[in-house]
């Protein structure tokens, strides 16, 4: 079981990488032209998430890897949830249900894999 959290875990490192890195590197231009954000609205919420989604990325192995606060992969994790439920509920609005599928089982994955590491 220890290794399908591992690979679990690796999954979900790996899917908020590189969302992350385009949220804080991508221009103002870029974030409106895909959509992410309006004209004249603030691109720091946008620069927040990607730095969070990346620390994720760190959170949800470094502490169980390294044994130091292991209790911090469960908590990334679960943030994880939050972040997916958040994405759930904005695509939802914009009615890109395309995404719909894919956020709910990064969402599944990232639920059972704090459920897991609450257990150990």
């Amino acid at each position: 079981m220890n290794t399908i959290l591992w690979v679990l875990q690796s999954l979900l490192a790996a899917f908020f990488l590189m969302p992350g890195y385009l949220k804080i590197t991508g221009s103002t231009q870029k974030h409106i032209d895909s959509g992410h954000l309006k004209p004249g609205n603030s691109v720091i919420p946008i620069r927040l998430l990607g730095v969070l989604e990346l620390l994720g990325c760190g959170g949800i192995i470094l502490p169980q890897l390294t044994k130091i606060m292991p209790i911090l992969t469960p908590v990334t994790s679960v943030c994880f949830c939050l972040v997916m439920a958040s994405g759930l509920i904005v695509h939802a609005q914009k009615r890109e249900y395309k995404m719909l599928p894919m956020l709910s089982i990064v969402l599944t994955i990232a639920a059972f894999v704090a459920w897991c590491r609450f257990q150990h």
